[in-house]
Parts: structure tokens; sequence; C-alpha cells
């Protein structure tokens, strides 16, 4: 088995030895409850700008399954109080920037990748659609429309049913069960007014964390995060109850008919928190077995077994191959 031992040991036979450089990164707890983390890099004069909210699929509460967290990504650069849609589109493209944004099942990620000249104007940016957006009815509703579309290309993707498939298939009573997305049906009893109380109750200072990477200067940093959220009080947040997932005792399999010619396979086991000590061990197996044509499943599968198949069909068809 891999532990912390063999991967120690391991680590002392192989050659060369992989070196890093130093983690520089700087980070301070401002006095509302907001991080920063703030990291110089002149390696290219750029700079990545970003904010985390703590607000994802399992943070939504008593409107669980809902996708509220997808919502608002959608909707965060969509107008806030003193800039609208097109302003907020016509800036970031002044400076220069690339803005982009992910949803996931514990945070909800936007980030602004900027020339070093246009750092403390992104900053100004997202820390404005952190606090002050103002989710207007009208583009609330084109953007519902979008997300359907999304709703309808999933379900399109085998793929994409595959993951859904295997993540509710793994955990019957966790939040990780359900979609970040959400689910139709709960998506489509949502009111603008239920996703304006969300935002207003976990887009707040205390539940922030802005990360800032490239050739910028730490303490202009600090100063500009600092004054754009002087105004803005940490506030409480409300508990996220998050049930616990009963010991799987024994095999789940599940199997669903889709309109594609390939066959689409899955298979999962359940590990520990990302805090235990056996995850980087967990983390090189998973590497081993199945990341890349060097893998063991790639090898087997596609350089072995499907080498065997090819040729008993060639044999088959009286077909010879070339030299």
């Amino acid at each position: 088995m891999l532990n912390r031992a063999n991967l120690k040991a391991a680590a002392t036979m192989s050659s060369p030895v992989i070196s890093f450089p130093p983690n520089t990164a700087q980070r301070w707890t401002l006095a509302n409850g907001l991080t920063l983390i703030v990291q110089e890099d002149r390696s290219a004069p750029v700079a990545s700008v970003q904010a985390w909210c703590g607000a994802g699929s399992t943070t939504e509460d008593k409107h669980l399954g809902a996708g509220l967290s997808h919502i608002l990504e959608h909707m965060l650069f969509k107008g806030t109080k003193t800039r609208s849609t097109n302003e907020i589109a016509q800036k970031i493209q002044d400076v220069g920037g690339y803005i982009n944004a992910y949803t996931s099942f514990d945070r909800t990620v936007f980030w602004i990748d900027v020339p070093k000249e246009g750092a403390l104007s992104a900053l100004d940016i997202l820390a404005d659609a952190m606090m002050n957006s103002t989710l207007p009815a009208q583009e609330y509703a084109k953007e519902q429309e979008v997300i359907r579309r999304e709703f309808a290309m999933g379900m399109d993707d085998p793929d994409r049913t595959m993951t859904h498939l295997l993540f509710a298939t793994a955990f019957q009573r966790h939040p990780y069960r359900l979609p970040v997305i959400g689910l139709i049906d709960i998506y489509n009893q949502l009111t603008q007014e239920q996703v304006t109380e969300y935002y207003k109750t976990r887009y707040v200072p205390n539940n922030l964390t802005f990360i800032v990477v490239g050739d910028i200067v730490a303490a202009e940093v600090r100063e500009k995060v600092e004054n754009l959220f002087k105004d803005q009080p940490a506030k409480s947040l409300a508990p996220i109850y998050i049930p616990a997932e009963s010991p799987q005792l024994g095999l789940r399999e599940v199997h669903q008919e889709f309109a594609t010619e390939l066959t689409y396979f899955a298979m999962a086991w359940h590990v520990p928190e990302i805090s235990h000590p056996d995850v980087p061990a967990l983390d090189l197996l998973s590497v081993i077995l199945g990341e890349g044509h060097s893998s063991r499943l790639y090898r087997k599968v596609r350089e072995e077994d499907f080498s065997v198949l090819t040729r008993s069909w060639i044999r088959k068809i009286g077909a010879r191959p070339r030299a």
C-alpha cells in the first residue's frame, strides 16, 4: 500500500531531485474578515486577479439543488450600483483583460487576467461585483434562458450525464449527490428575489478571498483592497448543515441507456478528506493507474486488449495487416 513512508523511500531512491521555487506568497486577513493572498512574480508583465467566494452548490441550504451559486456566476457582471454591463465589459477591454468564472461544490471563483498595468483596475471591478451587483430583472430573465440551454446541452452530453449519475450513486445524503448546476425542476421554481437574498447572505467580506499573482507590488495591492472594502463590514454567516454520508457497505452500480455510438464507463472509490495524510499517496496512485498514455489503464485497454481485438478482427475478415 502506498503511504507516506513508502513515498519517502521512493523519493530517496529516485533521481534527479525535482526542486520548486520558494513560496513567497503573503497573506493578510482584513478587519472585516476578508482574506487577501498576494504573490509577486516578475517572470512576465502580467497579473491574475481572482475573487473566491465560499458559495457553491453545497451551501444553498433551503434551496439545495437549485443551482443558486451557478446563477450568480452568470449574474455578477450584469451591472452594479455604479456600472452597467457594457461599462464593466468596456473597462476590462480598456485594460486588455480577460475575464471568466466557474462554480464548484464549495466555491465560486471569478478572475481577470491583465497586463500588469491593469491589475488595480481589475481589483476595482471584482470588488464592485462582489459587493454591489444589482442583479437587474431584465438580465436575470436573459440568463435564465442561457442556463436552461446549459441544462439541455448537459442532457445531450453522455460524459456529463455519466458524471452526474456517478455522483448521485456514490453519495446518498451528502449534497455532492446533486449537480453544481442544479436540477431543472428546482431551478425553474426559483425567483429573482430568492437569488438576491442568497447573494446578500453569502457575498460578504468574511466569506471572500482575493488572490493576486503577477508583476505587481504587494503593498500597493493590499492598500487598494483595504480602500475598496473599508466601508464593507463583516456580516454574520448562517451555518450550513451538511449531513454525514453513511459508510458504503457494498458495491453500487447503475446503468443508463443513452443514444450514442460509444459506451461510457466510470468507476469511483470514496477517499478521505483532502487534509488526510493518505491523500498524496492516493493522488499518486490515481496518476499511475489512470492518467495519460503511460498509465496502467490506458496501456492495458488501449495498447494491449485493443490490439488483441484488432488482430482477431483482421483474421476474421481475412485481411492481412501491412508490413
